[in-house]
């Protein structure tokens, strides 16, 4: 019995790039989930500033889920038409993410 991906592949040839982009924003997604987990334990130590990273970190996981089936679509047309589009928004929005929570755990440090 096989198992079928909800996502078709698109193209002939698996284990290509769109396959292990997608693998790599995944491991993304899961770090950022992992981050907000750790925040978790700032809530008693630093209050409510401690609920800026969660957010940021929960925001971004989600704007990152919400795209990876079209970033793999697209990533899988490119792959016919040889040529890839770069993920400007999803790059903007993870570097964004980790500004914001460096910029908070600063803080949270030197306050305390």
């Amino acid at each position: 019995m096989s198992r079928r991906s909800p996502v078709s592949l698109g193209h002939d040839d698996p284990g290509l790039q769109p396959e292990r982009t997608l693998l790599a924003w995944r491991r993304t997604l899961l770090t950022l989930i992992v981050v907000c987990t750790i925040f978790l334990r700032w809530i008693p130590h630093f209050g409510l500033i401690a609920l800026l990273p969660i957010m940021v970190s929960l925001a971004a996981s989600l704007l990152i889920q919400l795209a990876l089936n079209s970033r793999y679509r697209k990533s899988a047309r490119g792959l016919k038409n040889e040529r890839i589009p770069a993920p400007l928004r999803e790059v903007v929005v993870l570097g964004a993410t980790v500004m914001v929570l460096s910029v908070v755990g600063i803080y949270a440090v030197v306050s305390a």
